[in-house]
């Protein structure tokens, strides 16, 4: 068995004048290139998870490990900059620039002001904030968007393999979290960390994680992929999570790819195979075709039919 980025074993959290632990006897492993998310109603351990990885809250009972190191006998400042962390409310240093934040760690790394540089303006594209726009100028300046981005580049600004997130789009709109969390999709895919977002929005937890930890009381009720989650809620507390719009969730999760069947598609209007069914479901109703013709690789594949993705529809 590969070692994992983060491993929980048997960790439990009891806080002085409370009846029940925080955190009671859990085990976990998130492994490299995977986005966990941690989901639960308020005050269900899911917060205190996440803070005992860096330390910031100290086990009472069992061990982390990070990339098979127990992190009590890590120094605990090398241990927190080997860790991108990202909060609600960003923490930025008002006093400081944009590009003066992202290099905090970096400095107290002694990297040379050449290698700082580079890296905080690749970083600010990275979040799509232009560097010659950006670098220069201070938090109070920048909308909650702008704010929450440079939040993400400073985390990633030593190229940590594992990045904590902590309700990172909550405070937001609407509008800027879902961007937002684009640019986290893209930015997994380009660098593969090791990902532990804790959030209380099912819908967020589906569209970021590879795996969806569902909390209680302290404990792990699921350990699933958002689509089994989904398809077979394992008890009436995870199925109340799901909201009413769970068949909605649901095809944002499954692939077009994974459903389509060859065949002559004609003049059908076209998506790529890694389009989610959802995408699909748009697409037909935008249209009132009754085929989608689905790309692969470059070439015309398969084909999907409306009835096809009703069927699927009506199985959840």
């Amino acid at each position: 068995m590969t070692t994992a980025a983060i491993e929980f074993k048997s960790v439990t959290k009891r806080f002085p004048k409370t009846d029940h632990p925080a955190v009671d006897r859990i085990d976990l492993r998130i492994h490299r290139g995977e986005t966990v998310a941690l989901i639960g109603a308020s005050g269900c351990g899911k917060t205190t998870s996440l803070k005992m990885i860096n330390r910031l809250i100290e086990p009472t009972e069992g061990s982390i490990l990070v990339n098979g190191q127990d992190i009590r006998h890590l120094p605990l400042l090398s241990l927190r900059r080997s860790l991108g962390y990202v909060i609600q409310h960003v923490g930025l240093f008002p006093h400081m620039t944009v590009a003066a934040n992202i290099a905090v760690v970096p400095k107290l790394l002694n990297w040379d002001k050449a290698r700082i540089t580079r890296r905080v303006d690749e970083l600010l594209e990275m979040v799509h904030l232009p560097p010659a726009e950006f670098r220069d100028r201070r938090p109070l300046d920048l909308s909650g968007g702008q704010q929450q981005r440079v939040g993400v580049a400073r985390a990633l600004a030593v190229d940590p393999p594992i990045l904590l997130m902590d309700e990172p789009f909550g405070a937001l709109d609407p509008i800027t979290r879902t961007s937002l969390q684009n640019e986290i999709l893209d930015i997994q895919r380009k660098l593969r960390k090791a990902i532990v977002i804790v959030t209380h929005d099912m819908e967020e937890a589906v569209r970021l994680a590879d795996r969806i930890v569902v909390m209680q009381a302290g404990g792990i009720v699921m350990d699933a992929s958002p689509s089994d989650i989904l398809l077979k809620p394992a008890t009436p507390f995870v199925a109340s999570l799901l909201g009413d719009s769970r068949m909605i969730k649901l095809l944002q999760t499954l692939k077009v790819g994974d459903h389509a069947t060859a065949g002559n598609c004609g003049g059908a209007p076209e998506l790529p195979a890694s389009a989610s069914l959802h995408d699909a479901l748009n697409l037909f109703l935008e249209t009132g075709a009754d085929t989608i013709a689905v790309r692969g690789g470059g070439a015309m594949a398969a084909c999907l039919r409306r009835d096809q993705l009703f069927s699927i529809a009506g199985e959840a």
